[in-house]
């Protein structure tokens, strides 16, 4: 008996450590991955932005000059700047390599729950409790213009890769495309029964995903307006969603402590990954598709191998 515990033990201590980030001290909200795949941007509720080193799975800064939870990253294009949207009300730009705040932005009235970076860096496009949108000038740190038509909270926003378009998700059941140079509402899209938590979209911006509390995930086809299909097998609200950029693999992850990889292109779940303790609150791929990241209310973030569903090993 003893031989067989000593063994055992022996066991457990030489296998491979996960690929965990750990370091905050409380609920991780929300995961990005910078593009050229090598770090990660989190935000949590001990009111902190961390860094990480993604080969290493390695913190290389801790950022604390927020109030209140993170609830929202984003990288720029340039991946040496960051920004992150809190339960404050306020954004902040980042410069990742000093760990200093370069620019704050203010103006909504309550939390900000969803972030976007366009393409070019040079425009971001915040949700907020507030049940607004605002579109920010993001080397002058000026709010250019405020959307307003949700009747509740605003979750999720998005730019379109032509910068001119945005989409925005809420409470109110609903998905609104919006002129970001004008400010027109260009339509609605419904179907969700529950609350619309999170938007990802392709890379040639014609294949909308979102994700909802009433435990679906719903793919769109933004030029027609039309729903494509619903992703079902969640035991649960659904926090968050991400698409590869060909828009033909989605990540989701939800309340049911769950990851899951579907094929975007048929509905089919391909993979459903378990080991979070408590929900899933945010998922991300790395560029290449090979990987993804979920952040969670148990205070980690794993990074998974999508062609096994397995954790990655830490490095030795």
């Amino acid at each position: 008996m003893i031989r067989r515990l000593l063994f055992a033990t022996l066991l457990v201590l030489s296998a491979p450590a996960a690929a965990e980030l750990q370091g905050h001290g409380a609920m991780v909200n929300a995961v990005a991955v910078s593009p050229d795949g090598r770090r990660a941007l989190t935000g949590s509720w001990d009111y902190s932005v961390r860094l990480w080193d993604l080969a290493a799975h390695k913190e290389l800064k801790a950022l604390e000059e927020h109030t209140q939870s993170v609830n929202a990253v984003a990288f720029l294009p340039d991946g040496r700047r960051g920004m992150s949207g809190s339960f404050d009300g306020t954004i902040l730009l980042w410069d990742l390599e000093t760990g200093k705040v370069e620019r704050k932005f203010e103006g909504h009235r309550a939390s900000v729950a969803g972030l976007a970076v366009s393409r070019d860096g040079r425009r971001a496009f915040s949700a907020s409790w507030d049940r607004t949108l605002r579109l920010w000038d993001v080397a002058a740190g000026r709010s250019l213009r405020v959307f307003e038509g949700h009747t509740q909270n605003v979750n999720a926003a998005l730019i379109l890769p032509d910068g001119r378009s945005g989409v925005s998700a809420s409470y109110d059941l609903t998905i609104r495309l919006w002129n970001l140079e004008t400010g027109e509402a260009l339509g609605v899209l419904e179907g969700h029964t529950n609350s619309v938590n999170a938007l990802a979209i392709s890379a040639d911006g014609k294949i909308l995903a979102s994700g909802s509390t009433d435990g679906t995930v719903r793919l769109w086809d933004l030029a027609a307006r039309t729903e494509l299909r619903v992703l079902e097998g969640h035991r649960g609200f659904v926090t968050s969603v991400a698409l590869t950029p060909d828009g033909k693999r989605l990540l989701s992850g939800g309340g049911d402590r769950t990851f899951r990889l579907w094929d975007a292109e048929t509905g089919r779940q391909l993979r459903n990954m378990q080991g979070h303790r408590r929900p899933v609150w945010s998922v991300a791929f790395s560029p290449d598709g090979r990987r993804g990241l979920s952040a969670g209310y148990d205070e980690v973030v794993k990074i998974w191998d999508l062609a096994t569903g397995e954790e990655v090993p830490a490095p030795q």
